[in-house]
């Protein structure tokens, strides 16, 4: 089984990110994009943490169901290097996730109107 991982070339994706690293990443969005009032990095933060849970996930639905059967030579799944890739890279994505969403947590925003806001504000049903 060949298998490709050149898709998650990011850095998010590439190693374990430490919060500075994030901080760094968060302050550089919000200059790039002029984010006065948090609203908008935010929003960022939480999308990228969204998309690295979605990529763990799908990555250990492929480490857990690869077809991978000693006996089987015709569909021999993928080799123990190529699962230890898979894994290693879906731990590094809920990793970085979970920075993000700290991130984000850290980050103030104030509400534009009274009501619900989605992001102050969100369900917990």
């Amino acid at each position: 089984m060949t298998l490709d991982l050149s898709g998650y070339d990011r850095p998010e994706y590439r190693g374990c990110l430490t919060a500075r690293d994030l901080t760094r990443h968060s302050d550089q969005y919000a200059l790039t994009y002029l984010c006065t009032d948090n609203r908008a990095l935010v929003a960022h933060l939480l999308q990228t943490a969204a998309d690295l849970m979605l990529g763990a996930q799908t990555l250990m639905k492929l480490f857990l169901i690869d077809g991978y059967d000693s006996s089987c030579d015709t569909n021999p799944g993928l080799t123990e290097a190529q699962r230890l890739q898979v894994l290693t890279l879906a731990s590094t994505c809920a990793y970085n996730a979970t920075l993000f969403v700290q991130e984000a947590q850290r980050r103030r925003i104030r509400r534009v109107a009274t009501g619900w806001d989605p992001i102050t504000t969100p369900v917990t049903a």
